[in-house]
């Protein structure tokens, strides 16, 4: 934000001094008029201006001064506005045009029209030029400005627009000049609203294609707004913010889309269209009288008619879409020249707009199954399984056979560790969607738990094979990102009945638990005590009003299997007593114990003074230690004064007592375990924390008076 209002400084400063010498002649200036537009131009292009410079550069431009023709049409093509541009510069601009001494020349006038083409998408209200239509249609017969003047008026030409007689100008105009390509393209737009009243020949000439008139420019501007709503935050890129119809700008190079564009023929005078709604109070006031388009199917690419038919949803309308869907894939799958980026294109709208209606076209998820088989696991990956994300629940086995089968046996047919991770978090997405479909419709209950239950275990062995062949930090950040998903459900109070706990596999937890990165055991942690409020929730005695489906039950034996994760990860870092099984349901982390003994003697012969057990605990591990230490420093940075001598650590409940005897710090073992636990979380690693306090009730009472 600073940066933005030094820039302003800075480029206001400039255009001061345009300003003076701008209405100077070249004899009574005292500085180059080309070096300081240069500057001007420089900035604008490379920062964008905000509203007040460029209605002054607007002001220069529009009223009477003594700049050349080069240094204005320098200075339009660099009005690249930061932000949506204010009716007030529109109005300017407009009030700029026509015929007079005091007007700026035809030339530069007709590089303002062009301006106004450019940044119509990013007009803050469309509306200000249709009330300037009368002055804009006005202007149509001075020649040099037709082209861009028929351009701008069918921009902004609305049912309202097309009247008798602006219809019998134009004809009059076509007569008079030969049917100019500019006026058949004006004469077409009017005609696409009221097809039955202009017939015959009128339109039948070669017509302008109206396309933007600088891609490059348009890129640029881009880039500009992108750049300033990043920096200053202040909402949404224009295209999301805007409620019209989309319209996309033809090109040569470029194909035009399968998936026609709205449009709306055949409405009368007193319809309404799409095209005709220009902001949001528009379209709620006229909701019920809009008038669907043409091809219901142009919902896939435009936000305003996919509002339209969420608001007024029917089963016909969806039928439709589905339709033309089924004719399009059915005709991509029997044609021998069926280009692969067209079917891509496709495929990316549907992603964009299952992602706006949270289903996936039937007619969609049919070609996909039918594609499967021969995809190549690489092609357009992102986009497939990201549309695949969002199938329906159904048996596991209908699943497995039709979908997941194949989308395995192409993911891993070449790079399969990339493949498996990529699979993973495939699985990871479809629960998510699958939550969400389950929070929002009915389904049956029994159908939904079994998939589920069916899924989690399938992904935990997939997870166990890429912990095998991977030990990267990624790979198991993937990992967690699907426990954490099914944490989600399982917590879930509307969920709970429906969803069943099914237990991580003991070697993923154990995998997890002993790696090198903090953030992995503490997000590992964070899962372990979702899960064990679950498991609360779910064991907790019923209401005898429950209905039969609340009442989940699980086997003593598996809820104690997985307290036993529970203990283990308490038994090495709060009590250091790691890989012990003497405890009530402690595991010894899976280790065998002549595996123990071996590790034990080893570590005892390094030095009499350590054991294997506590190398697991705050002061010692690998992932903890630097942290405790860092808590212990912290506290003696504060008590420097009080204090004669600093810990060398690592800290044992032996070396405190002594520490406080030779003049360090008096800090009880307890307090300390407690103090690293706090210390880790204000770093950011709140689930070792997250899981203690839920495992070790006591911990909680001490630290709410820790706190006090």
């Amino acid at each position: 934000m600073a940066t933005s209002m030094a820039d302003d400084e800075s480029i206001s400063g400039l255009i001061g001094d345009l300003q003076r010498a701008a209405i100077k002649s070249a004899k009574q200036r005292t500085i180059k008029i080309s070096v300081l537009i240069d500057k001007v131009c420089s900035k604008a292009y490379a920062n964008g201006l905000s509203n007040t410079p460029l209605e002054q550069l607007v002001d220069i431009i529009t009223r009477p001064n003594e700049l050349d023709q080069s240094s204005l049409g320098t200075l339009i093509r660099n009005l690249y506005p930061a932000t949506r541009v204010p009716d007030i510069i529109v109005i300017k601009v407009v009030g700029g045009l026509g015929h007079g001494r005091l007007k700026p020349s035809y030339s530069a006038q007709a590089a303002l029209l062009k301006w106004l083409i450019m940044v119509y998408d990013v007009l803050e209200d469309h509306r200000v030029l249709s009330q300037l239509y009368s002055v804009l249609f006005n202007l149509l017969d001075t020649s040099t400005l037709r082209p861009q003047l028929c351009h701008v008026l069918s921009l902004i030409t609305r049912r309202k627009h097309v009247r008798p007689f602006r219809i019998q100008a134009l004809m009059e105009l076509m007569r008079q000049g030969g049917n100019e390509p500019p006026l058949v393209g004006l004469m077409r737009v009017y005609k696409d609203y009221y097809p039955d009243v202009i017939v015959g020949e009128v339109t039948s000439g070669r017509a302008s294609v109206f396309m933007h008139p600088n891609q490059e420019w348009r890129q640029r501007l881009g880039e500009i707004q992108a750049l300033h709503i990043q920096k200053t935050q202040d909402g949404l890129p224009a295209e999301k913010r805007t409620f019209r119809v989309a319209r996309k700008a033809s090109s040569k190079a470029r194909k035009p889309s399968v998936i026609p564009q709205v449009f709306t023929s055949h409405a009368q005078e007193t319809s309404v269209t799409l095209d005709e709604i220009e902001d949001v109070h528009e379209f709620i006031q006229k909701l019920e009288k809009i008038q669907p388009p043409n091809q219901l199917v142009a919902v896939i690419n435009d936000p305003l008619l996919q509002k339209f038919l969420q608001l007024r949803s029917s089963e016909s309308n969806t039928r439709r879409v589905d339709s033309w869907l089924m004719a399009f894939f059915e005709d991509h799958l029997q044609s021998s020249h069926a280009e692969e980026r067209q079917i891509l294109d496709i495929l990316e709208s549907m992603l964009a707009y299952t992602r706006h209606t949270k289903m996936l076209s039937s007619a969609c998820l049919t070609y996909l199954k039918s594609m499967l088989p021969t995809w190549n696991g690489v092609t357009g990956r992102e986009t497939v399984l990201g549309l695949l994300a969002y199938t329906p629940i159904r048996s596991w086995e209908d699943l497995y056979e039709s979908i997941f089968q194949p989308l395995e046996d192409a993911l891993l047919e070449d790079d399969v560790t990339p493949g498996q991770v990529a699979l993973l978090t495939f699985y990871k997405n479809l629960l998510d969607q699958w939550m969400v479909s389950l929070l929002s419709q009915p389904h049956s209950v029994e159908e939904a738990q079994a998939t589920i239950a069916t899924l989690v275990n399938h992904a935990s062995n997939l997870s166990l094979t890429i912990i095998q062949n991977t030990y990267t930090v990624s790979a198991h950040s993937t990992i967690l990102d699907f426990y954490e998903t099914t944490a989600a459900l399982i917590t879930h109070p509307t969920l709970k009945p429906i969803v069943r706990i099914t237990i991580p596999p003991a070697e993923v937890i154990y995998s997890l638990l002993f790696t090198t990165s903090i953030s992995t055991v503490s997000r590992l942690c964070a899962i372990l005590a979702l899960y064990k409020k679950a498991f609360e929730l779910a064991m907790a005695p019923k209401p005898a009003t429950s209905s039969l489906q609340d009442q989940q039950s699980y086997p003593k034996d598996y809820v104690n299997h997985f307290n036993g994760f529970l203990m283990d990860v308490c038994n090495c870092f709060w009590r250091s007593r790691a890989f012990n099984t003497s405890d009530p349901n402690a595991l010894g982390c899976l280790l065998p114990p002549d595996v123990t003994q071996a590790l034990g003697q080893y570590v005892a012969g390094l030095d009499t003074n350590l054991s294997l057990p506590s190398l697991f605990s705050f002061s010692y591990s690998a992932v903890v230690a630097s942290l405790a230490i860092a808590y212990v420093r912290d506290l003696e940075d504060r008590s420097e004064d009080q204090i004669d001598r600093r810990h060398a650590g690592p800290v044992t409940q032996n070396s405190l007592r002594l520490l406080e005897k030779d003049g360090g710090l008096r800090l009880p073992w307890a307090d300390y375990k407690l103090g690293v636990l706090t210390y880790m979380e204000k770093q950011g690693a709140v689930g070792v924390g997250e899981l203690m306090y839920n495992t070790m009730k006591h911990l909680m009472t001490a630290r709410e008076k820790a706190k006090a």
